[in-house]
């Protein structure tokens, strides 16, 4: 299991209940109900979505003690996918995180930890550093009008670091003021 598991977090709760695309190494009698057929074996090679929490057991747990295989395997999910990764490099903007997952950054942490996957932490890095610069400025200017099409792709962390931002900068005005 991710050493991130917050068992009081509401978004670390969501975040595990996420599926994820894998497919099956063998066949495991009983499971069929994973795939709609109750009482039945899921087939080798049959693809499911399971949640994280299930999944990331399955993806690491050998068949056997004489055996390297695991139960599953797991596929890139969407919220990593080559359109996405390519649309985080070129218009980290213009992404829209929450439609891909309310929880994004946190699947990703998770994802990451599983797999140390440094490629795609580095450029999810370099997209929460122009995202959080964009939400910056919104907290900034949030008296003004201005358009909130960009808020509405906002993830949970990225809700909870504007609302933390709008904050600061209430607080800091009131401080120059006195």
């Amino acid at each position: 299991m991710s050493s991130s598991n917050n068992y009081y977090d509401l978004d670390d709760i969501l975040t595990d209940a996420e599926k994820i695309p894998c497919r099956f190494n063998i066949t495991v009698p009983g499971l069929g109900y994973l795939e709609g057929n109750p009482g039945k074996p899921i087939q080798k090679d049959t693809k499911v979505e399971l949640p994280l929490w299930l999944a990331e057991i399955l993806a690491i747990l050998n068949i056997s003690e004489e055996s390297s295989e695991n139960f599953i395997d797991l596929s890139d999910p969407d919220f990593i996918n080559v359109k996405v990764i390519s649309a985080m490099k070129t218009s980290p903007i213009s992404v829209d995180l929450h439609k891909l997952l309310p929880n994004y950054y946190s699947m990703v942490e998770k994802w990451c930890l599983m797999f140390n996957d440094t490629i795609l932490i580095e450029n999810v890095m370099n997209m929460l550093k122009e995202r959080a610069f964009e939400i910056n400025n919104f907290a900034n200017n949030a008296n003004k009008q201005i358009s909130n099409e960009f808020m509405y792709t906002l993830d949970e962390f990225e809700k909870k670091l504007f609302k933390k931002t709008l904050e600061s900068n209430k607080l800091m005005r009131k401080w120059l003021k006195e």
